[in-house]
């Protein structure tokens, strides 16, 4: 009990030191009760065979309950998934908000009259899913909005100065996929984040669609993905210029992207004169490899906006037609693909910044000492919330009846990219902490005490 009472100390003297300003950051999360991990809601399943799932990433959100299939090519996103997104979608609103973009939400149902009037709702096809209200109008499941946002423009009046216009939305978009597979790599029902740009001038587009690129890069960048940025052809969605931005994934990657080794020119197989010269300085020294698109970067000119009237007020007084570019992320195809793309066949493997929870405590399994333990445990806990970067991103294994070694191996399933273990040294001694780095091979720190666990992901 001495040493539980040096732990309190410890913890209160540190306690004294934290600015007033990390205080009041940390502060809701000091009145909510310690996470639990047998009180999660979580549908477990066996690992299902390699051979009956090809996609890593799809067999591993299936076996530890990151979602479960309603039907096919929809899913029910379950808790830890849901915290895994709403991370993912925060990094991106960062990035949107940096580079001006304002934020809204427009509607799944689409009207039938606007997709008409550009000429997509009979070009889209089989994958448009298509229904009638009780008055015979006529509506689609918004894959994307192009029609949607260029008719807010063109229903008000534009001034000049208003301009460039970035709105940008991250919303359920819906596809009727032939053949659904993978999981959200090919769904029917998906997270999509779609930006759209109007203009008064191709080159003030032109400049707005360098600076999108930029920020889907630094959004990849933050989450450690390696990706390549590769020209494209435009396809349905129209327009002069286009970007892809893939994950290499030799496993399910069903898009195939040439690099070239000589310029490093990157194109994906639509935009390519022959399969075995660059495009861009006619080398024969090509890379090919599979990939996975996450991103899209589309511009668009005036297809939209001069059949939808999308029109501003110039200096001149004269109304002219704006210039348009479309942005899309899928989010939850990125979500997925990051996890496929780093993952072993057996183990989920986060980018660190979207992992569910960052850490995971494991105590001594049940025994004499339990109530030392659990008062050594929710110490820890607290002390924890004291850390902005750590604040609300800690969840206790508390199935002491399963082996602490047993309960390491789960955390390195589920993706918890850190565990701290509260073994039977911290009864024994103050410095009886051990901090495990799951994503780092299992790399771990011991002898540590409470303030110097606390200490260590304070510099993270």
């Amino acid at each position: 009990m001495k040493l539980l009472t040096a732990n309190i100390d410890q913890w209160r003297t540190l306690n004294k030191l934290l600015s007033v300003r990390r205080r009041i950051l940390v502060r809701s999360f000091l009145h909510n009760k310690p996470k639990y991990l047998s009180k999660m809601f979580q549908k477990f399943t066996d690992l299902p065979k390699q051979g009956e799932i090809t996609s890593i990433s799809h067999r591993l959100f299936l076996a530890n309950g990151i979602y479960y299939p309603s039907s096919l090519g929809v899913f029910t996103l379950m808790p830890q998934g849901l915290r895994a997104l709403q991370k993912l979608i925060k990094i991106i609103d960062q990035e949107m908000e940096a580079i001006g973009a304002e934020k809204i939400q427009m509607p799944s149902l689409v009207p039938k009259r606007l997709w008409k009037t550009t000429g997509r709702w009979d070009a889209m096809g089989a994958e448009l899913f298509r229904l009638e209200d009780r008055h015979k109008k006529g509506y689609c499941l918004g894959p994307t909005h192009e029609e949607i946002v260029t008719e807010l423009l063109a229903s008000q009046l534009n001034f000049q100065h208003r301009f460039p216009t970035k709105l940008y939305q991250i919303t359920k978009k819906f596809r009727d996929e032939p053949a659904p597979h993978h999981g959200f790599l090919r769904s029917r029902e998906f997270e999509m984040k779609d930006l759209y740009t109007f203009h008064t001038s191709e080159e003030d587009a032109k400049s707005t669609y360098e600076e999108v690129i930029q920020a889907y890069e630094k959004i990849l960048q933050r989450l450690q993905l390696e990706f390549v940025k590769a020209e494209a052809a435009t396809g349905l969605i129209g327009g002069s210029q286009s970007h892809e931005f893939h994950l290499k994934c030799p496993g399910v990657g069903e898009d195939l992207v040439y690099t070239c080794t000589s310029c490093g020119y990157s194109g994906n197989k639509e935009v390519l004169e022959k399969e075995d010269e660059c495009s861009s300085c006619k080398s024969n020294r090509l890379e090919s490899f599979n990939a996975i698109e996450v991103g899209h970067a589309f511009l668009l000119g005036q297809k939209y906006s001069k059949p939808l009237g999308a029109m501003y007020r110039a200096e001149d007084q004269k109304m002219k037609v704006l210039e348009m570019g479309c942005y899309g992320m899928g989010v939850s195809r990125l979500l997925q693909a990051s996890v496929e793309v780093q993952s072993d066949g057996k183990h989920i493997k986060w980018p660190r910044l979207i992992a569910p929870y960052q850490i995971v405590i494991i105590p001594q399994k049940k025994g004499a000492s339990d109530d030392e333990f659990r008062k050594l445990t929710e110490l820890l806990y607290e002390q924890l919330q004291y850390i902005p970067s750590t604040a609300g991103e800690v969840i206790i294994d508390d199935r002491l009846s399963i082996t602490i070694g047993r309960r390491i191996v789960d955390a390195r399933c589920q993706g918890f990219p850190y565990a701290v273990v509260i073994g039977n040294k911290a009864i024994e001694r103050e410095d009886g902490l051990e901090v495990i780095d799951i994503y780092s091979d299992n790399e771990s720190i011991t002898n540590l005490t409470i303030a110097q666990v606390a200490d260590y992901f304070s510099k993270k």
